[in-house]
């Protein structure tokens, strides 16, 4: 969801999420931006946190654009659809900025930059079985996560076994949407960003520009930080957390109720301990059944005990787990 969408959200007015069928779900708050050119792959080389050179493969990487001082600009999954042509999905509400940042540097290169969500509907399958499904209907088979196939002119990216991706190009869109609802329910945008949030996987909104650094969203644990492609922007800070600090903060998942009416907490909103103290920001937030929600927030490993949202001091915090652990020391 876009973010102005997800704070009018309450416990009330969204779908209970929480089910073991597959769902199938329109990804309208995503879009692609293109890049093309002879210099394509070069360029996006020289300005992400993951080695778009492993997109050959084919796969596709999760990374993150940063400022000179390591802070995320913005979030991303990309692949290579052609030897001269990435694909890059991200939050529509964040399109715009990553071609203005890009476009700074992407005049030096035989590249172009292009809006291309016109020319794809995006569509989530989530559910145990998502994988089997979609290869099913490709007649092909993924070869783990991160990797897609191409079916027709589409794209399907398995995320995880219960998480697929599908980049349906326009000519395919209406006999695909077609064939994939034949065993999937239909779920809000919400169910989404709820499957989001239990793999552990954080994003950058517009509220949350420059907040984060890749690590502090747990992106060196899930694949999105390459250490050895060489050179980025923000490549010398983001490399120095990891070989020469001690990380103090990671991205964690937490539960917690919240009454009728009240509305979701928007990215960036302040997390805090039982004095109010400002520990933290969320990342996003998503609901679940029995007015409850779930949600990613950046804290120190130190204070998992007493989390507080800001805005609701009342409504405390319950640590729940990740797919994977969270070293607490340095990530060498």
């Amino acid at each position: 969801m876009e973010p102005d969408a997800m704070s009018a959200l309450t416990i009330s007015d969204t779908l209970a999420t929480t089910t073991d069928s597959l769902q199938l779900i329109e990804l309208d708050h995503q879009g692609i931006l293109g890049i093309e050119g002879p210099d394509a792959v070069k360029f996006l080389q020289g300005q992400v946190t993951c080695d778009i050179r492993d997109l050959a493969s084919p796969v596709s990487r999760a990374g993150a654009q940063c400022t000179p001082k390591g802070r995320m600009l913005s979030s991303f999954r990309v692949l290579q659809s052609q030897p001269e042509t990435l694909l890059l999905r991200a939050d529509t509400a964040m399109l715009e900025a990553i071609q203005k940042d890009l476009g700074k540097y992407i005049v030096f290169s035989k590249a172009r930059l292009s809006n291309r969500s016109e020319h794809y509907r995006l569509l989530g399958i989530t559910g145990a079985g998502a994988a089997k499904y979609v290869e099913e209907i490709s007649g092909q088979t993924f070869s783990g996560n991160d990797a897609w196939l191409k079916y027709r002119q589409s794209f399907f990216i398995q995320l995880d076994e219960q998480r697929v991706e599908c980049w349906l190009a326009s000519e395919d869109a209406v006999q695909l949407t077609s064939q994939l609802g034949t065993r999937t329910t239909k779920a809000p945008a919400n169910s989404w960003t709820l499957a989001t949030i239990r793999a552990g996987f954080g994003e950058v909104y517009p509220e949350t520009r420059e907040l984060f650094t890749p690590q502090s969203l747990n992106y060196q644990l899930v694949n999105a930080i390459n250490f050895r492609k060489g050179c980025y922007t923000g490549q010398e800070i983001v490399a120095r957390l990891h070989y020469k600090a001690t990380l103090k903060r990671h991205m964690y998942r937490v539960t917690f109720r919240l009454p009728d009416g009240f509305s979701l907490p928007t990215p960036g909103a302040g997390i805090v301990d039982a004095q109010g103290k400002t520990l933290g920001e969320l990342v996003v937030a998503a609901v679940d059944r029995n007015n409850t929600a779930e949600a990613l927030v950046v804290v120190p490993d130190n204070q998992l005990e007493h989390l507080y949202l800001a805005q609701h001091p009342e409504i405390q915090l319950t640590r729940l787990d990740l797919p994977y652990l969270i070293p607490l020391e340095n990530d060498h």
